[in-house]
């Protein structure tokens, strides 16, 4: 496969390769390793050949990033310039607008308590599209924007690098669905409202989708119910295969989609025993 010293791939936008460029969102080239280095050289592109992304990968596909990692918006303009390790930001990350003005400064720490580990992450700038200053040394009032600064997504005060106090948002600073309450970067309460008046009480932002009883037994589920395809085992041909997929309120899974390039019968063999799995138990996000 590196015959030619790099690997190609094509991927949409939420990350699944796609066979065709034409079908394609960015192109991801994968470089051996460098002399003296174990990590890949990773550089996606926009279908236009501008830079999207460069850094350095653990593994070929999907990459683990690892040191430094720069960004950029379709115009060329640089949109994140960090260091990485073990696939996660850590220390200081500088986020930019399109038109180039520094956006934000963030810290990423990771702190012990009681033996376990917690990332953190400190806000300590936060300047508008022309450069006055909206949050200093870790105070102050800020937005927080979508990935491509089309519209603020969130609105509140910045404390000690920590949201405190109440902050709004939704898919709109303008028409808010939620509003919460902060205390030293902690959620202590928040409410959200849907299309119809109904207002949500919840304390957690995020609640994952689980496999029922826990993932012990999601793991008894595949061992019982996976079946080897006979071509893989006569090629002894592995493969780790990535899924994406929906849990719906009732627990059903659908929408499967393959977010790699493996065998095709490993692939099938993935998605069917996903599709037959029993229900799930639904993730809620505000609520």
């Amino acid at each position: 496969a590196f015959a030619q010293r790099q690997n190609l791939y094509f991927l949409k936008n939420n990350g699944q390769h796609v066979k065709l460029r034409d079908s394609a969102d960015y192109l991801r080239i994968v470089k051996e390793p460098e002399p003296g280095s174990e990590l890949y050289v990773v550089n996606e592109h926009y279908l236009d050949g501008t830079n999207k992304t460069i850094g350095y990968s653990s593994k070929i596909d999907p990459p683990v990033y690892e040191g430094q990692y720069i960004s950029y918006f379709k115009n060329d303009k640089k949109r994140l310039i960090g260091s990485y390790q073990k696939g996660k930001l850590v220390d200081t990350a500088f986020s930019f607008y399109p038109n180039g003005v520094l956006y934000m400064t963030t810290v990423y720490a990771v702190t012990v308590n009681g033996g376990k580990e917690k990332e953190q992450r400190y806000i300590k700038s936060v300047q508008d599209s022309t450069g006055k200053a909206l949050v200093v040394n870790g105070n102050g009032e800020c937005r927080i924007y979508d990935a491509d600064f089309n519209m603020g997504m969130e609105r509140g005060s910045i404390k000690n690098g920590q949201y405190e106090g109440e902050w709004i948002g939704g898919t709109s600073i303008d028409k808010p669905t939620y509003k919460e309450t902060y205390a030293n970067g902690e959620l202590i309460s928040g409410e959200s409202f849907d299309k119809d008046g109904t207002v949500y009480q919840y304390t957690k932002v995020y609640i994952s989708p689980q496999f029922k009883g826990g993932m012990d037994k999601f793991y008894n589920y595949l061992k019982k119910t996976i079946r080897y395809p006979e071509e893989c085992l006569r090629s002894r041909t592995q493969g780790k295969v990535m899924l994406k997929f929906i849990v719906k309120k009732d627990g059903s899974i659908q929408n499967i989609k393959v977010m790699n390039l493996v065998h095709p019968e490993l692939a099938r063999e993935a998605v069917r025993v996903t599709q037959e799995s029993p229900l799930w138990e639904p993730g809620t996000v505000k609520r």
